[in-house]
């Protein structure tokens, strides 16, 4: 067996390890002066796959099946921290499964073992109904069902979790068997065909009768099997229907698109009964959707949009539909529903975030935001709502993300249109329109503060305050945040000339830095160049990034070892919320990890949150990292920041971002 690897990483607490792998079996063993290895920790994550053979196992051979230790026994003697594949039979589901596996040395005898069940591939002639809106079942060529699509699965109750391996003519109420073997019989020489009404036992998949539609599954030009669409008989009365309902979905998600949207509020409004029913509008935002597809591409893009959408429909049923209305934008219309169901929604998205996401081996978490309307409160036609509920979402977003929030008259969008915000903003640093705020950041042990943070904003000369959820996104798309960024540097360095030839204390200021500033050739070379030109200090500079600037490994590694080289601090920004892997923080040359203020609003609501940051701060201390918590709000947050020695801190329970004019006379002069 290869020798262990010396301290990939010091746990205190091995069990820290699993706290970081949240979603992975994960099982800790010690060798033994025999040669084998003993039980130390296994947290309660195992598949069936590799179920114990003896609950009261202490070594690896009776923990683990034969056929596992087997071949996790051929892992664990080549190199470690590798990631590799291991394929086992699992009797109780009857099917083969695959998981992904590493191993690292936590201890300098004690390893870890981390097991990530892995999705299957879906088969080609499958990706089509996967991603579909219907329930469909798919069978072989003797009717046993090989396949059940996402939307057959969330309607299927426990008791019939799984319809894979059973004979579709079996689940038919009898009345109507002989008809569907007749089109199943045409439908595997070529056909596609129709029955308008059908009917499975117990209500299995609709309570009512459905339009049943089927196809035959092609593969290599062979026909191999039958896809059965199971559809609303009400909508779906002749294979004319069919193909306008096609026009009405989206092609990559498979949910309602735009157009449907226009349609079903027609029929909303057709409705005599509608004039008495309160409708909603919930609106659902992805934040930072544009830094997941410039940090990963659009394949991955597209991948992560389909499971999303897979989790939202969950939440649909009757009265409640689901519509994709723009790229990253989402809508729901709930019909007829009470305030406590409103909120149960947006409550139940938001919850659903938490768990991550796993594309090609590797876990993103997301977030959205949600701007909700009311019909007829806040208006009638879908135009109007849309439009307030895109006015909420603005102010959920500026007041944090991932949480939403309900329309209200003083919400107001300032521009009447993107284009004529980009027009004024060109010209915002010549008509001396922007400033910088800064915020505090407090040592949370004795209140001390020596760190800001610098944050822009814009008080346009026609439509007053813009708020930056509304703008930032625009100078991005636009290219105009170098520019803006360049401004932002100068600025700065020009404070802090000034406040030194006033004799001021040295404070440190952290400027935040777009993806497409930093990945600029002569970024390092502007800031020496500002710095020299204002003679500041370089410690008293803070390049603050977003884990998607470090898209290039080897660009960010140059990039940042220039800065150091340079003096100035770098600090990674809303940490946690990211797509990039734990292993940078040790790669790159780092020193401030910020931790996003989405994971500080759940202290004491949520233990897997807390368990996350515990590990964060434990984890960045090892590394020899300063912790700063954003959205500090509450004092019992701060009381479990300081419990878990988290060095700085900032929000409104300290302060706002104010003027620099304020700052300097709260905590310079006065």
């Amino acid at each position: 067996m290869k020798k262990y690897r010396k301290n990939v990483a010091q746990f205190t607490n091995y069990r820290q390890l699993a706290l970081l792998n949240p979603f992975d079996a994960v099982v800790c063993l010690k060798q033994a002066d025999d040669g084998d290895f003993e039980i130390v920790y296994y947290n309660d994550k195992l598949p069936l796959a590799i179920a114990l053979q003896d609950e009261k196992a202490t070594t690896a051979k009776q923990f683990f099946n034969k056929q596992c230790w087997q071949q996790l026994w051929k892992i664990i003697q080549q190199e470690f921290n590798i990631a590799r594949k291991i394929a086992l039979y699992s009797e109780t589901e009857q099917m083969q499964k695959s998981f992904a596996v590493s191993v690292q040395q936590i201890e300098p005898s004690i390893i870890a073992v981390i097991l990530r069940e892995e999705q299957r591939d879906t088969k080609p002639y499958l990706q089509f109904v996967e991603q579909h809106v219907c329930p469909i079942l798919t069978t072989d060529l003797q009717g046993r069902i090989v396949h059940q699509n996402v939307t057959a699965t969330s309607l299927l109750s426990r008791e019939h979790h799984s319809l894979i391996g059973l004979d579709i003519f079996s689940l038919l109420e009898c009345n109507y068997v002989n008809e569907v073997q007749l089109l199943f019989a045409k439908t595997i020489e070529g056909a596609t065909l129709d029955m308008p009404k059908c009917l499975f036992k117990g209500n299995l998949l609709s309570n009512e009768p459905f339009y049943l539609r089927t196809h035959p599954t092609y593969f290599n030009g062979e026909i191999i099997g039958v896809h059965f669409f199971v559809r609303d008989a009400n909508l779906f009365k002749s294979y004319h229907d069919s193909f306008y309902y096609l026009a009405l979905t989206d092609e990559l998600t498979g949910i309602w698109n735009r157009k449907a949207i226009k349609e079903h509020w027609l029929q909303h409004l057709n409705d005599k009964q509608s004039e008495h029913q309160q409708a909603t509008i919930l609106l659902v935002d992805i934040d930072r959707f544009k830094k997941f597809n410039e940090s990963l591409g659009e394949s991955k893009g597209d991948e992560l949009l389909r499971m999303f959408c897979h989790r939202l429909r969950e939440f649909c049923y009757a009265q409640c539909s689901l519509y994709r209305y723009n790229s990253d934008e989402f809508i729901f219309i709930l019909k007829d529903a009470t305030i406590d169901k409103i909120e149960q929604l947006a409550n139940a998205i938001l919850d659903s975030l938490k768990q991550p996401f796993m594309i090609d081996d590797q876990e993103y978490f997301i977030s959205v935001s949600i701007g909700i309307s009311l019909s007829p409160a806040d208006g009638k036609d879908l135009e109007t709502l849309v439009r307030k509920a895109d006015q909420a979402l603005f102010s959920a977003k500026e007041h944090g993300r991932s949480h939403y929030r309900y329309y209200r008259e003083d919400m107001t969008n300032v521009f009447p249109n993107e284009a004529l915000m980009e027009a004024h903003l060109r010209r915002a640093i010549e008509f001396n329109e922007l400033s910088i705020h800064l915020q505090p950041q407090m040592n949370l042990n004795d209140n001390s503060i020596n760190s800001f943070e610098a944050l822009l904003r814009w008080n346009n000369r026609k439509f007053g305050f813009v708020s930056p959820a509304q703008f930032i996104p625009i100078a991005e798309a636009t290219g105009l945040i170098v520019e803006i960024g360049d401004w932002i540097i100068n600025e700065v360095c020009r404070y802090q000339k000034e406040w030194r030839a006033k004799g001021y204390r040295p404070v440190r200021i952290a400027i935040n830095i777009s993806p497409k500033q930093f990945r600029k050739e002569n970024f390092a070379r502007k800031i020496k160049a500002t710095l020299k030109k204002y003679n500041v200090s370089p410690h008293l500079i803070e390049v603050e990034i977003t884990e998607s600037s470090m898209t290039n490994v080897h660009e960010t590694f140059s990039i940042l070892t220039e800065l150091k080289q340079l003096g100035v601090y770098v600090s990674v920004d809303d940490f946690g919320t990211g797509y990039s892997s734990l292993s940078y923080l040790k790669r790159y040359p780092i020193d401030i990890i910020k931790i996003d203020q989405s994971f500080i609003a759940d202290i004491e609501k949520d233990d897997k949150n807390e368990a996350i940051i515990k590990a964060i701060i434990s984890m960045s201390h090892n590394l020899g990292l300063e912790v700063i918590a954003e959205g500090i709000e509450e004092p019992s947050q701060v009381a479990f920041l300081k419990r878990h020695r988290c060095q700085k801190g900032q929000g409104y329970l300290y302060n706002k971002p104010l003027p620099v004019e304020t700052i300097v006379a709260q905590y310079f002069v006065g």
